[in-house]
């Protein structure tokens, strides 16, 4: 599996916000973003999928036209650069971020989307474990346990709000 940087994943646990400053210089266009997510859509863990996880990032990172707020809340599946599993959880970290700004950039406003994001994640998530069935993630299972009940945009109704 690919590894991808992990100052992101790091950045996310101390709540670290993205994006949300008009005046942040716009490296990344937003045609070339919404390219990239469908590339890394398609295949995340391709050799493609790791470059346009990279551009999505990015984008993340320095363009003031999405927002996101990153916590352990929101990511609950992250364990830090040491987990045993980093490669997997840094690749639906990604994804969450690659899901977000893409409901952000279709809708026209720059406010963070929990739910979409999540929504990535567990297409991301299904397509890791078609490719290594041992993959197993009890954060994400009780995400889509959540979803699965009908509490899960509620659940990020709630989040956002804080």
């Amino acid at each position: 599996m690919i590894r991808l940087p992990l100052i992101f994943l790091v950045v996310a646990l101390a709540g670290w916000t993205v994006g949300g400053d008009a005046a942040t210089t716009e490296s990344v266009s937003k045609d070339a973003v919404l390219a990239a997510i469908v590339i890394f859509e398609k295949d995340p863990s391709s050799k493609e999928g790791f470059a346009a996880a990279s551009t999505i990032m990015s984008f993340a990172k320095k363009n003031g036209a999405v927002h996101l707020s990153l916590s352990k809340a929101v990511v609950p599946w992250f364990k830090g650069g040491d987990a045993s599993d980093a490669d997997t959880r840094s690749m639906l970290l990604t994804a969450y971020v690659s899901g977000n700004i893409r409901s952000q950039l279709q809708s026209g406003k720059a406010e963070d989307d929990i739910y979409a994001g999540w929504q990535q994640v567990f297409l991301t998530y299904d397509q890791l474990h078609q490719i290594n069935p041992t993959v197993k993630l009890p954060e994400i299972d009780a995400l889509k346990d959540k979803e699965k009940a009908g509490t899960l945009r509620a659940f990020a109704a709630t989040l956002q709000s804080k």
